[in-house]
């Protein structure tokens, strides 16, 4: 999923759109079913999922499509499957019935399809083969050297090899670390219990501290210490303060604030890991990277499953809610004075 990009005068052929794919979505697909949603030359909403096992096809292209269903006609999609197994090019191509259910879902909802391809890979000179025009095909320009992917660096926005490599950035620290920062953090319940936990003046305090660390992400150079990790995570597991920092998904120090949400997801014990994972995918989702925003919502719910922001975020995931939307939570958040916001 991503937010509205511009294409307009980029893209000649569906081998460049081929090559925006990797920073549209934030890796380099393989064994993928992607939708990118047109508006004009703008590219709405990326969509992906992996090939499914033919007795699947149905399913997965319905699923797909459902997103589909809120906008109006003057959309379009291109589809793609990259990989999917053999086939004889240009005769024969992998995952037809599955192009085929695709295109049925979406006619269902109203959407037409404007070309399906299929390419081995997103790589430099990979070949591309349209399903329903046997003349028409090429090779993938360097994905590296588009303009797409000079607007992605010039956002620090960086594109893995792969959805693994993605999800690797988010494993979380080793267990001995993990270890000292749990009892760090049972001492500091212990302490708050024993003296003013029900105090409303903590809540302010632990937002200021939340500020005060978002704030200094932005130009620290070395990892939060063990007590630091704790002392944000205590503050982070009153959910008023939790809620109160949806609001640094926009504005000045959101980069700063997804990179300290980040750090706090690998680096906090179960299970209050969940609460800066959750964050850290509500501020993935409103930019547009559906992908990082989903692996983030894996560590908030393996850290608690039952966890209900998460489980939230993850249905407007499923259906395609507009980031646009999502981000009006935060809008809405940041529009608060300091003390309300709590």
């Amino acid at each position: 999923m991503t937010t509205s990009v511009n294409l307009a005068g980029d893209v000649r052929s569906p081998g460049e759109l081929i090559a925006a794919l990797p920073h549209l979505i934030g890796f380099h697909p393989t064994d993928s079913v992607v939708l990118v949603v047109l508006v004009g030359q703008a590219v709405e909403q990326t969509l992906r999922a992996d090939i499914p096992p033919p007795h699947d096809d149905r399913r997965v292209a319905r699923h797909l499509a459902a997103p589909l269903l809120q906008y109006p006609n003057r959309r379009r999609v291109v589809a793609f499957v990259v990989g999917g197994g053999s086939g004889d090019p240009p005769e024969r191509l992998p995952r037809e019935h599955l192009v085929a259910h695709v295109e049925a879902a979406l006619a269902y909802v109203g959407v037409p399809v404007a070309c399906a391809i299929w390419t081995p890979a997103t790589a430099c000179d990979a070949p591309w083969f349209n399903y329903h025009d046997l003349g028409d095909e090429g090779t993938v320009p360097d994905p590296s050297a588009t303009p797409l992917a000079a607007l992605a660096v010039s956002r620090g926005m960086i594109t893995y090899p792969d959805r693994e490599t993605l999800a690797n950035t988010l494993t979380p620290d080793p267990e001995p670390a993990l270890t000292r920062r749990s009892a760090a953090l049972d001492r500091l319940v212990a302490e708050a219990e024993a003296t003013s936990y029900d105090d409303p003046a903590t809540s302010l305090r632990h937002r200021a501290l939340v500020q005060a660390e978002v704030v200094r992400a932005g130009t620290r150079k070395r990892p939060l210490t063990d007590s630091e990790v704790a002392a944000l995570a205590f503050a982070l597991s009153d959910l008023l303060v939790r809620d109160a920092s949806l609001a640094y998904a926009v504005g000045e120090h959101a980069r700063s604030a997804e990179a300290l949400w980040a750090e706090l997801t690998r680096a906090t014990p179960l299970p209050e890991r969940a609460e800066p994972a959750t964050l850290l995918a509500f501020s993935a989702y409103i930019r547009g990277d559906g992908a990082y925003a989903a692996i983030a919502l894996d560590r908030a719910q393996e850290a608690q499953p039952g966890h209900r922001l998460a489980r939230l975020l993850r249905m407007a995931l499923d259906n395609g809610m507009p980031p646009g939307t999502v981000r009006q939570l935060a809008e809405r958040a940041a529009d608060l004075p300091f003390p309300e916001r709590i």
